[in-house]
């Protein structure tokens, strides 16, 4: 009895392994077709770069440094939507804090929160949602004087305050610049296809 528990258990282990690796296999991306009334962002080249903007609602406001930039991308209809590809060109990349919303019956609906980012492509995985507009609003995008990437650190540099870190080097103070984030492309996906469940016969 015991010989035939060893293989059932082990076939077992083994289709919960197989069923595992399926659940996190890496989807099949279908590249949804955007525009942005920022050329720069979608026209598929990555020598091109242009900055996210302020708001026209919030222009001739006094603006400081917490100012938030935002840019906008659009589909021609709704569209299922699971992923927000924001591609950076090396030289560009600086540490960053974005929201990600889409539009849900006329309303902006919050989706994502990234914080600290500081790599060249941001790859941004949401629940699946129907959507034909998405708003990316940078909170932050910070570089230290000497040009690095920094992200800054929680009791380190006051969050209004330009200074990074404890002491300041040779003499000269690192400091906190904010600047408006530039983006090369913009990329929008959808799933390519998706298991459609199996039908159930109805008993008569």
């Amino acid at each position: 009895m015991k010989k035939n528990v060893y293989p059932l258990a082990f076939l077992f282990v083994l289709a919960i392994f197989i069923v595992g690796c399926a659940t996190l296999a890496e989807p099949q991306w279908a590249k949804l077709e955007v525009t942005s009334d920022v050329e720069q962002f979608t026209d598929g080249s990555m020598y091109t770069t242009a900055q996210t903007k302020i708001p026209e609602h919030v222009k001739g406001e006094k603006v400081d440094d917490s100012r938030f930039t935002e840019a906008y991308v659009s589909l021609k209809s709704p569209q299922e939507v699971k992923r927000i590809l924001i591609r950076r060109r090396t030289e560009d990349t600086v540490a960053t804090d974005l929201n990600i919303y889409v539009m849900v019956n006329n309303e902006w609906t919050l989706v994502k929160e990234v914080r600290g980012n500081d790599k060249s492509d941001i790859d941004v995985r949401i629940n699946t949602v129907k959507t034909d507009k998405i708003k990316i609003r940078a909170q932050r995008s910070l570089r230290t004087a000497a040009g690095k990437s920094a992200v800054q650190q929680a009791g380190g540099a006051a969050r209004g305050g330009r200074r990074v870190g404890g002491q300041a080097g040779a003499g000269e103070a690192e400091r906190i610049l904010r600047e408006p984030l530039k983006f090369a492309e913009i990329e929008i996906y959808g799933i390519a296809s998706e298991a459609i469940p199996a039908k159930t016969e109805q008993k008569k």
